[in-house]
């Protein structure tokens, strides 16, 4: 089972994935993470982040495709975690979906623990995610 969420940013694209890029701005835009120490958004960088619950998280980026998506990988006890950011659209507008998916023996386990606070918050990191997009947008 796969968690995903979108919302429509009226920005295009690029902008939107320039906040993806910019790693140290994910806290100022995503209220469930305190802290990233990740050197950039390329594949195969590894790094962790600090969520606002939990455990600080070794994260792994294992694919990027610029100004479309990227991806990240947790590994939790026989179980991998994977977050997914998408960016789909027009000129004007670009519509971002974030997944999660849970794979491995324990990924049953691990969907019910923490599945159901991620499905519960992503709208929000949606949301500040659009909002900082947007508010960009009206700067440059």
């Amino acid at each position: 089972m796969t968690i995903v969420h979108r919302i429509t940013i009226n920005v295009p694209r690029e902008r939107v994935f320039a906040l993806y890029a910019d790693v140290g701005s994910w806290p100022m835009w995503d209220s469930e993470t305190i802290e990233v120490g990740l050197s950039a958004l390329r594949s195969g960088a590894t790094g962790w982040l600090k969520p606002r619950q939990g455990p600080t998280a070794k994260i792994r980026v294992i694919d990027v495709v610029p100004d479309r998506s990227f991806t990240v990988e947790a590994r939790l006890p026989l179980c991998r975690m994977q977050f997914g950011h998408e960016l789909d659209g027009t000129e004007s507008q670009t519509i971002a979906s974030h997944w999660v998916r849970f794979d491995g023996p324990l990924a049953f386990l691990f969907r019910r623990l923490i599945g159901s606070g991620i499905d519960r918050t992503l709208p929000n990191t949606l949301a500040g995610l659009k909002r900082a997009a947007e508010t960009a947008g009206l700067q440059q």
